[in-house]
């Protein structure tokens, strides 16, 4: 199984939802921190993720989700 990959800082609470789902379900994941004292979050490299410059973003391989998408469907693999 591929590995999935969450953008942005534990810290964040938005973020944060989606870890509790992710470890609910025992899915591997990689936290990547995205820096927003240094903008991260608006660079080109960011907002190819997610085209409104937010965090968090998550990506399964190909599929890469952001916002109120990310959290519905992590929260569906709990079903």
């Amino acid at each position: 199984m591929a590995l999935v990959k969450v953008f942005g800082p534990a810290m964040s609470t938005n973020v944060a939802r989606v870890l509790v789902c992710l470890e609910e379900v025992g899915v591997c994941y990689e936290i990547v921190n995205i820096n927003f004292a240094a903008e991260e979050h608006k660079g080109p490299e960011h907002l190819t993720r997610n085209p409104f410059g937010q965090i968090p973003a998550f990506q399964d391989g190909e599929l890469m989700l952001f916002g109120e998408f990310l959290f519905r469907v992590s929260c569906k693999f709990q079903q």
